[in-house]
């Protein structure tokens, strides 16, 4: 008697439980995916953008000096004094701007890594393009969800946190790279490095999330 009662309890319990299906997925976009930020504050707000960009080439031409890629007696290490000379006759210092430029990429690359906790486990439907990560005429199993086309493929990668490494449930044929989709499944907080096949080559890209994608389908809004 006691064996049966506690079978019973057992089944009350598990259908008890919350029952995780697409039909419950909670609808986000792209933004949802970064954890709240305080605003970023510029310190290049008073600066022209000829200015700005002068900045950028000094730190490139810096940057290609420190890998020894130039020399100091090279045309492009030439122009970095010149362009160095014009800034500080504006008034600006040049060292200063430099280092802020450092600065502000050491915090956009740790920001580009933090997600957005209260979504790790959920059920959640997000529209991308999807980039195959094998290529099969049967269908994908394993692909990068990219939140505009031509991501990873004609421009740089999004950052870690606005990209999504999909492992699908079922493959999928995907007819044109090039259309978005819907993606439904259950996300993590799972970073990896996936190699994706491009023309010239292969890249490692990385990503801050992984989804166990339960079914993919044409993006309608």
């Amino acid at each position: 008697m006691k064996l049966i009662r506690l079978a019973a309890l057992i089944l009350i319990l598990l259908t008890a439980l919350p029952v995780y299906s697409m039909d419950n997925s909670r609808e986000i976009n792209w933004d949802n995916l970064l954890p709240k930020m305080a605003p970023l504050d510029s310190p290049f707000t008073t600066l022209t953008t000829e200015q700005l960009m002068d900045v950028e080439t000094l730190v490139g031409i810096r940057n290609l000096h420190r890998r020894s890629n130039i020399s100091e007696v090279s045309k492009i290490f030439e122009d970095g004094v010149e362009i160095r000379y014009k800034l500080a006759n504006q008034g600006l210092d040049v060292d200063g701007l430099i280092a802020a430029y450092d600065q502000l990429e050491k915090e956009l690359a740790k920001r580009n890594q933090m997600t957005n906790a209260e979504l790790d486990g959920q059920i959640i439907r997000i529209p991308g393009y999807a980039l195959p990560l094998e290529h099969k005429d049967t269908g994908v199993k394993e692909l990068l969800l990219v939140p505009y086309v031509g991501a990873c493929i004609h421009v740089p990668p999004p950052p870690a946190n606005q990209t999504v490494y999909v492992s699908l449930k079922n493959a999928h044929i995907l007819k044109n790279i090039y259309e978005p989709v819907w993606v439904t499944g259950r996300l993590s907080i799972q970073a990896t490095n996936r190699s994706l096949s491009l023309v010239d080559g292969s890249a490692g890209v990385d990503t801050a999330y992984t989804l166990e994608g339960l079914k993919i389908e044409p993006y309608e809004e």
